[in-house]
């Protein structure tokens, strides 16, 4: 029989801890050791689990003189307002650490066990496990991550030494190529692997015989430690140092090349998966369960109490927020890529400062020497992983507004000498407008290697404005004309726009979105000086104008299309407050609060022949601006006129293979069938589909 105390054994610490180490690790450090230290990257391993031990030396001596729990701890070192704050900020390293582990969950599942399933419906049943493994408890958890440890480690440990029969020793040599600085971060990475050991802190209430907690830590460490090494030399000595760098799950990928004699298990790859499964659950269940430890402490302390049932309350409420978390991840890499950095660089020093501080700031009597000396060497060495910034004084920068882009000769001599204008440092982050030449944008190839190149630089900002023209030059020469600098004219043109939401006009980040996506209809601005033949009222009579729109179509310019055609675009992709259109010669109409749905289908047409329809139903309220109508006929005969307006521009642009609705992008969630049938050929969608739509709008009486 087993004892229900809510406590664990040293033993179990160990085997915890283990999961959480090589969850995350053996999946995303390998990528990373590779990008930055190359060959050199077992140095890192061994320099980042010496920084650990020397770490856990810290956790050691602040254990001893802990009385309390960790976050009571907390309170009583730093005081009440200043505990609440440290309790906030490991609250949140905690919540983003689990969100962002049930996305790299969700993400190996999806690309290598269940294909062509829904990544919201596989994150919600994992986070439906997180639930049901939170209400056994800390100590039901651990038994059966006990029980599971050595049915999971042996067969990973078979795997490696059945890989090892591939590896070609000469993908190790040379080493010692990489630079202190490389290795530094190498060391870093591997660090931030190791720094939630922190979370021994938070486990002393939990463990049975609080004397075997540091000491289970350290068996962690090195039981992981060779994990990562073995796994590294195998790995780059499978691949080679530089297609290791490039590779997203290069662990996943060794297990599809294992062969195992005799042929009985064909998909190593899938059974191997058993490994990651378990261990990255287990880090889920560990971030959700410490960040609930802090929320009913909260609870407790605003005086209330939670027992039974709603004991599981606040776990409820951190698996929804960790799945709304999860799906931002997912939805928007830009998010991603910003808490990523977030963690690395401030969650995991956070979590790291936190303890070195307490026990500088300790007042216990019997503080020994060596202790001191200890605190300070940890101290420094955590400091050489701090990454400064190249200091320049305000008036020493260049601040630039706008980047012209000419030709890829061009953007090559501007961008490798981008870092100083003259005597000055450049600065791109209050960079408003990339504008780029027409004629380079409709360049696919050059056009790839500007964005590659950028968005490598990472300087550029990625919710810069794209627009597009003529000639760069000819735009800079109205500069005198206007009352501001042309890049801030050219963002206040887009943002002042009447009716249109920002977010129709695309963005650095968009473009970059769509090297990988090529799901997106978008349209980008062009601009030009036409006066009053372009439509400009006569104060505006040479300035730069919005003329027409260059069509990005997943990933590749495809052609201007006119002002009218783009209006209707953006009104049907509800990026439009209201519209104005004109439906005769002297009948002008607005609608405001417009929603459009899309619905694709298809139906047997003329001949009997199927058509794949998309079908737009067009709601709101609408008023006529000038012109008159009957009362009697007004509704009728303004909706069938309005779809009579809006077929002819969808039928237009579908001639030049532009879809308005952008209904492309919707088809893996509307209609799975046209979704595979166009994963190949997505080129012939626009060939294939036709667009209807079916206004019914609600028109105001006079």
């Amino acid at each position: 029989m087993f004892s229900e105390n809510n406590q664990i054994s040293g033993r179990q610490v160990f085997r915890l801890l283990t999961y959480d180490f090589l969850g995350m690790g053996t999946l995303l450090l390998p990528t990373m050791l590779a990008d930055t230290a190359g060959r050199d990257g077992i140095f890192c391993i061994l320099a980042g689990i010496l920084s650990t031990f020397l770490y856990l030396k810290l956790l050691r001596y602040l254990l001893k003189g802990m009385k309390t729990s960790y976050p009571d701890f907390l309170k009583q070192k730093c005081g009440k307002v200043c505990g609440y704050v440290l309790w906030g900020g490991y609250f949140l390293y905690f919540i983003l650490m689990a969100s962002y582990t049930a996305y790299l969950f969700s993400t190996l599942m999806l690309n290598g066990l269940v294909e062509n399933v829904s990544f919201y419906l596989v994150l919600l049943l994992i986070l439906l496990l997180a639930f049901y493994g939170m209400a056994g408890g800390i100590e039901g958890r651990a038994r059966v991550y006990e029980i599971l440890f050595w049915f999971l480690m042996i067969p990973l440990f078979l795997m490696l030494f059945a890989a090892c029969r591939e590896v070609k020793p000469v993908y190790w040599s040379p080493i010692f190529v990489a630079d202190g600085k490389e290795m530094l971060n190498g060391s870093y990475y591997v660090f931030f692997c190791y720094s939630m050991v922190s979370i021994v802190l938070f486990l002393k209430e939990y463990v049975a015989d609080r004397r075997k907690c540091v000491g289970a830590a350290e068996k962690a460490v090195w039981f992981s430690g060779g994990v990562f090494a073995v796994l590294y030399l195998i790995l780059i000595g499978l691949f080679g140092a530089e297609a290791l760098a490039q590779m997203k799950f290069p662990a996943v990928t060794m297990m599809s090349r294992v062969q195992i004699t005799g042929g009985f298990l064909k998909r190593t790859d899938a059974f191997m998966f058993s490994i990651w499964f378990f261990t990255l659950y287990a880090m889920l269940n560990s971030m959700v369960f410490y960040s609930g430890n802090l929320a009913e402490k909260v609870i407790r302390d605003c005086g209330g109490y939670l027992e039974g049932k709603k004991r599981m309350l606040p776990y409820i409420i951190l698996l929804l927020l960790v799945y709304g978390v999860a799906v931002l991840f997912y939805r928007n890499q830009q998010i991603l890529d910003s808490v990523t950095f977030l963690l690395w660089k401030i969650g995991t020093p956070f979590v790291v400062c936190v303890p070195v501080l307490l026990c500088l700031t300790g007042e216990r009597k019997n503080h020994k020497k060596n202790v001191r000396v200890l605190v300070l060497v940890c101290f420094l060495f955590g400091c050489l992983f701090l990454q400064g910034c190249n200091v320049a004084e305000l008036e020493d920068k260049a601040f630039p507004v706008l980047l012209n882009i000419r030709d890829q000769e061009d953007f090559q001599n501007v961008w490798l000498n981008h870092e100083y204008a003259g005597n000055k440092e450049v600065d791109y982050n209050h960079l408003k407008v990339v504008l780029i030449e027409r004629s380079f944008l409709e360049k696919e190839a050059e056009v790839e290697d500007m964005l590659s190149m950028l968005e490598q630089e990472k300087e550029v900002p990625w919710n810069a404005y794209v627009m597009t023209t003529e000639s760069c030059d000819r735009l800079a020469q109205t500069e005198g004309k206007l009352d501001t600098l042309l890049g801030n004219y050219l963002e206040e043109l887009l943002e002042n726009t009447s009716g249109i939401d920002q977010k129709a006009y695309p963005t650095l980040g968009m473009l970059y979105e769509e090297r990988a996506n090529h799901l997106e209809t978008l349209y980008i601005p062009f601009v030009d000086i036409e006066g009053e033949q372009s439509g400009a009222v006569q104060d505006d009579t040479g300035k730069p104008q919005i003329t027409a729109y260059e069509v990005w179509k997943r990933g590749r310019a495809a052609g201007l299309v006119d002002t009218d055609t783009a209006r209707a675009a953006f009104f049907t992709q509800n990026f439009a407050d209201d519209y104005t259109l004109q439906l005769a010669p002297e009948l002008y109409v607005k609608v405001d609060a417009a929603n459009c749905r899309l619905k694709i289908a298809e139906k047997i047409g003329v001949g009997g022949l199927t058509e794949q329809i998309v079908a737009v139903t067009v709601t709101g309220e609408g008023e006529i601006l000038s012109g008159t109508v009957s009362a009697s006929e007004k509704e009728q005969l303004l909706n069938t006129r309005m779809e009579d307006y809006l077929n002819a521009i969808a039928s237009h642009a579908l001639e030049n293979e532009i879809d308005i609705t952008n209904s492309y992008r919707n088809l893996g969630a509307d209609n799975r069938t046209w979704y595979f049938k166009y994963q190949n050929t997505p080129v012939a969608y626009e060939k294939d589909i036709k667009t209807q739509y079916l206004v019914k709008i609600n028109w105001k009486t006079e």
